[in-house]
């Protein structure tokens, strides 16, 4: 806004009022309070990160020299192995418990450090609201509390090639760097990512600089798929068009803010009713809120960046043509539809008021669901397996995350004498897959 003095009317800036609170605060203050329960909990409240902690204590063991009996490395690049990686290197210097809190520690350090340099590059006018969204829904989101932390870190990864200039985007050194380190956190997020270096790269005109900073990335797959290991259960259908709607509206939700943790004794539906159906509003608003600030920046004419655009519609497309489950992966769209909202979040111009709403709802929503961690009576060293769902108050209740569902390898961290429990990392194992005991 200008202001008209003088016989010359020479306009001048009006300053504009300060704001009460720095930008960066909400944003950091909702990290710090997520950090309160990974530091004091028993071990860190995610699902099922405990396996993976352990899996990098074993990694550790086998390069100090130290015997693993029924354990061994696998020969050949893995797309879910990069956390494992960094957990062992990390238990060679630190003890495993304290390593691991520490790799979870960082990870969200990371995490505020890439919504608050997103949110300011490219939302200057929103930047403290979307920091918060970007916590709420990208970094902290329900794959983060389910412990899914190989496809996490692939995620702040690919978040982070936006903070390289556009045209270093298109460069093939620095597509195959990024490429190679998302790959070895996660297929999905790899997947996200050739979509948007392919989109960007279609609509320059320039795809010499993707075909060969991908092929890296691209042959490791090919080694990975041709070593056996790409192979997994049978797809499963939903059950009929309505329930398949549900379900896509469900994890299209499942962004928002609140989150149902069980513990032995029953999750909210059980113990707390109004806080569950509480929860499950919030998120169902949030996740409005957020459609509806993609929708009118789309609508008010903000298509900027139609590379990005391109790629986040090939995601979302295949988000809701994936099923609920397929080849042994839980809900694969969800992993699709993450980074295509990661893309939208930076792409979109965002009109203010529906992002502001968002952003409170969610980082009070996600504070206050947070108090559940300091209820005294919560057992941490009863697993809950998914099959005791349906006894601890029934199998259909929505967000649901069991913390304590590999409390066996937490306190094997030390020992080492447990098989491990999931396949699909640098780690072989000849034996049964071996879960935590299911409690009588």
């Amino acid at each position: 806004m200008t202001a008209i003095t003088g016989s010359g009317a020479v306009p001048q800036a009006r300053t504009a009022p300060r704001a009460w609170l720095p930008w960066w605060l909400p944003a950091t203050l909702l990290a710090a309070a997520i950090a309160v329960p990974m530091l004091l909990s028993p071990y860190p409240p995610l699902q099922d990160f405990a396996e993976w902690a352990y899996q990098g204590a074993l990694l550790a063991r086998l390069a100090s020299g130290q015997p693993v009996p029924g354990v061994e490395l696998v020969g050949h690049p893995v797309p879910n192995s990069l956390t494992q990686a960094i957990l062992g290197l990390l238990c060679l210097v630190l003890p495993p418990a304290v390593a691991a809190r520490v790799f979870v520690l960082a990870l969200l350090g990371a995490g505020l450090a890439l919504c608050l340099a997103l949110a300011r590059r490219w939302q200057p006018g929103a930047a403290r609201s979307l920091a918060v969204v970007l916590l709420v829904s990208v970094v902290c989101n329900a794959t983060f509390w389910n412990g899914y932390l190989n496809y996490q870190l692939g995620l702040l990864l690919l978040a982070g090639w936006f903070l390289l200039p556009a045209p270093r985007r298109l460069q093939a050194g620095p597509i195959a760097a990024f490429g190679t380190a998302i790959f070895l956190s996660h297929a999905a997020t790899f997947a996200a990512f050739a979509a948007v270096v392919g989109a960007e790269a279609l609509l320059a005109r320039r795809l010499r600089g993707a075909v060969m900073g991908l092929a890296l990335p691209g042959l490791l797959g090919v080694w990975y798929v041709l070593a056996g290991d790409g192979g997994g259960e049978p797809t499963s259908a939903m059950g009929g068009v309505a329930r398949f709607l549900a379900f896509k509206a469900y994890t299209v939700a499942k962004i928002g803010p609140y989150h149902n943790f069980v513990f032995a004794g029953g999750g909210d539906e059980v113990l707390r009713p109004a806080a569950y159906w509480a929860g499950s509003a919030a998120n169902l608003t949030y996740a409005g809120l957020v459609l509806a600030a993609l929708a009118l920046g789309l609508w008010r004419g903000g298509v900027r960046r139609w590379p990005l655009l391109l790629a986040a519609a090939a995601l979302l497309a295949l988000f809701l043509l994936l099923p609920q489950n397929a080849r042994g992966i839980v809900n694969p769209g969800e992993r699709l539809m993450l980074p295509a909202l990661l893309v939208l979040l930076l792409a979109v111009p965002l009109p203010a008021w529906p992002l502001r709403l968002s952003a409170g709802l969610g980082g009070l929503v996600l504070a206050a669901n947070l108090l559940a961690f300091a209820i005294p009576a919560r057992d941490w060293t009863v697993p809950v397996h998914f099959r005791d769902l349906e006894a601890a108050g029934g199998a259909a209740a929505l967000f649901r995350h069991r913390p304590t569902s590999f409390a066996c390898k937490w306190a094997a961290l030390e020992t080492a004498d447990a098989p491990i429990s999931f396949r699909t990392s640098l780690l072989r194992s000849a034996g049964e897959d071996f879960y935590c005991p299911v409690p009588p």
